[in-house]
């Protein structure tokens, strides 16, 4: 992976060991393009996804972001099976020009960004807890659990990041995210491995704090769209939060004062962007942004934080 070096580690806050050990990582060179065979899916991986979605559903309608509760709605991402890739994929095309490739599990960085940059959204078809994920890491320990688990599954990629992808302002700034990493990693401005590292780690940042955990500040406008009116001060768009019940939950009880575990921090694109994260456990801070817009604004505003030259 890109991001080994760790030359600037000790400008960053937060420093947490987050490899994700034993996880298979894809690259450009290795066989990751891996077709869904619908017919294929069992009856036990569809109870699966029942179970976790059906789990999050009303969670997820009362304090979802309306750019999240509207793609929902208008794709065939079913609460009780499987969704199809290919019955999924046309609709989003033909909405902001996005589509998805099925990948045979975790991209690596050059990947993913050159995929987002050409509007190509990497999606698995291996969901957590089932015999084909266990089938997979056989040998290898690693945490699979139903609330989490660190290989991003069906569940985190479809059921939380594609239905942001029929939002126009949010593909178009995911589009950016993609063209900004391959800037870095292509090195084109000859600043070595070390600052590409170093700068890649600022993006990875910027994009665990906003469209992986990310929320913003909850105006009411969204109600009109829920079946139950939101009853804090923020609304959820990170996946990470999304797809998982624990996460949810976790930040619900925080935002009513029943829990201290994580904090609501300002949104400071320069904290952000300087601050590591866990892959392994519910967020310890949440950054708080006014809005999506403002999300998007911040980023285009200050590309320079992620083009650090020492």
């Amino acid at each position: 992976m890109v991001a080994e070096s760790t030359k600037y580690d000790h400008l960053f806050k937060n420093i947490i060991p987050n490899a994700v050990g034993g996880i298979q990582i894809f690259g450009k060179d290795d066989a990751y393009l891996k077709p869904q065979k619908f017919d294929d899916i069992t009856n036990f991986e569809n109870k699966i996804w029942a179970e976790l979605f059906q789990n999050l559903e009303f969670l997820l309608d009362q304090y979802a972001s309306k750019e999240y509760l509207l793609g929902l709605r208008t794709l065939p991402i079913p609460n009780n099976m499987f969704p199809e890739f290919e019955a999924i994929s046309p609709l989003i095309e033909n909405s902001t020009g996005w589509k998805l490739v099925p990948v045979a599990g975790f991209v690596d960085e050059e990947l993913f960004f050159e995929l987002n940059k050409n509007r190509e959204f990497p999606v698995t078809d291996i969901i957590r807890h089932s015999p084909r994920f266990d089938e997979k890491y056989s040998g290898t320990e690693i945490q699979n659990d139903e609330g989490y688990t660190p290989e991003p599954d069906i569940f985190h990629d479809v059921q939380a990041h594609v239905p942001f992808l029929m939002n126009k302002h949010y593909a178009d700034f995911l589009v950016e995210m993609g063209v900004l990493g391959n800037e870095i990693i292509k090195d084109e401005r000859g600043l070595g491995l070390d600052l590409v590292a170093h700068n890649l780690k600022r993006l990875q940042n910027f994009a665990w704090w906003t469209y992986e955990f990310g929320v913003v500040k909850n105006t009411g406008k969204t109600d009109r769209f829920r079946r139950t009116a939101n009853d804090i001060d923020y609304e959820i768009y990170g996946a990470g939060i999304i797809s998982s019940l624990d996460e949810t939950k976790s930040l619900i009880a925080c935002a009513k004062g029943e829990s201290k575990h994580s904090e609501f921090k300002p949104f400071d694109i320069q904290e952000i962007a300087m601050t590591r994260f866990d892959y392994s456990t519910i967020q310890d801070r949440y950054f708080v942004a006014e809005s999506m817009e403002s999300v998007y604004s911040e980023f285009r505003q200050h590309k320079d934080l992620f083009r650090f030259e020492g």
